[in-house]
């Protein structure tokens, strides 16, 4: 209790100099929460260790080089009739060329190798690739292992690239994009990136996108609450400081221990920004009902409200952890994830309620007292000055 009552006399008393020290916490916060990234997701990052297929992979992974791999498909797009434009998957032309982008593939960071219907005909055909369609047809009716890349129908092929566990999605994927645009293609052709791998950048994409949509939709809400709640601009606006900042060193600290964000996670903002207000309310509530009931100045009511709200406050807090703490002891890796960062967050929150809102609370009443002074010195001269000039 005497250390509460010492942080609660120190904090109302030195507001600026706790404000400068907010500000150099926050700066450093910002800096270390640029480093969160969002990333897509496997089965290796939803499912726990020790299931047996998942080892398979691994033991494969370590042995053989890696079990992941991305496409370039190639299917055929002809939109002018009577031209000269490719119409079977089978045609010499798509073949070299198929051939082509099959060899850059190979060569990209990360590959280990690449393998389409053109290397194996190649290698079928005496070691050059058949440059009539007839030949193309007769290695194919003779050689089941080409049904792999290219489709029964003939209107699609495909280059498969298998890839060491080093890669990066969104690197690789615009150096495979890249050598698609700079290879020529023959006409009527339709060539992209294709696989799991290649959703990973669109995912991410998706998830700043997301994070940004649920992140507004719900501080919308929540200033349309706390107007209604307060009825003052001021008094609205304090308490979003305690989800402002709490969000910021919570990313902070991910950054600093190198966690990113995930589809899983994507929407925690908005779920620290729903429980992590009522910290601010809680603070604001108790600070203006001292003030106002009671007639004490800012500072004394500050020192009475945190030591008023302090533990209760403690105690949800530490309530909140102990739920998000049973969340994670789940096997799935994405719940365990969630947890975590909902933990963070809350902690954070709950830290930046006994901090931030003292400082901007006391600062913002002293700065409404210097201007109803201001202002009541200015009536006042208005006023002389006219009674003189009356006179």
């Amino acid at each position: 209790m005497k250390l509460l009552d010492r942080y609660a006399r120190w904090i109302s008393h030195h507001p600026y100099l706790a404000l400068l020290m907010i500000l150099i916490i926050t700066a450093v916060a910002g800096v270390l929460a640029s480093r969160v990234g969002t990333t897509s997701m496997d089965n290796e990052d939803t499912l726990p260790d020790g299931i047996d297929v998942i080892d398979a992979f691994d033991i494969i992974s370590d042995n053989f080089g890696g079990t992941d791999s991305i496409m370039i498909a190639i299917e055929i797009d002809s939109k002018n009739p009577g031209s000269d434009e490719v119409r079977d998957i089978r045609d010499p032309r798509v073949i070299e060329y198929m051939y082509h982008l099959e060899e850059l593939s190979s060569h990209v960071d990360d590959a280990i190798s690449a393998t389409s219907a053109a290397s194996i005909l190649k290698a079928a055909n005496g070691g050059t690739l058949p440059k009539s369609k007839t030949r193309v047809i007769e290695l194919t009716e003779n050689i089941p292992a080409i049904l792999s890349y290219l489709s029964q129908d003939h209107t699609m092929g495909i280059i498969s690239i298998r890839l060491t566990d080093e890669y990066t999605d969104s690197i690789l994927v615009q150096d495979l994009q890249a050598i698609i645009d700079d290879t020529p293609r023959p006409a009527g052709l339709l060539v992209n990136v294709a696989g799991d791998i290649a959703v990973g950048p669109i995912i991410e994409s998706f998830i700043g996108e997301d994070m940004g949509k649920t992140s507004s939709f719900s501080m919308i809400g929540i200033i349309i609450v706390l107007f209604l709640l307060f009825f003052s601009v001021r008094y609205a606006l304090t308490p979003l400081t305690v989800i402002l900042i709490g969000i910021i060193w919570a990313f902070g600290y991910l950054g600093l221990i190198g966690t990113n964000l995930n589809p899983a996670t994507s929407g925690v903002i908005s779920m620290i920004m729903g429980v992590g207000i009522d910290f601010g309310i809680q603070t604001i509530s108790r600070f203006r009902q001292e003030m106002i009931k009671h007639k004490l100045d800012p500072a004394q009511a500050m020192e009475i409200t945190l030591k008023n709200v302090f533990w209760p406050m403690a105690t949800t807090t530490l309530a909140a952890l102990l739920g998000f703490k049973a969340m994670s002891m789940g096997d799935l890796t994405i719940m365990q994830e969630l947890a975590t960062i909902m933990s963070y967050g809350i902690l954070f929150c709950f830290f930046a309620a006994i901090t931030v809102v003292p400082v901007v609370s006391i600062i913002g009443e002293s700065f409404d007292v210097k201007m109803r002074k201001t202002k009541r010195q200015l009536i006042k001269r208005f006023f002389v000055r006219t009674k003189t000039k009356n006179i």
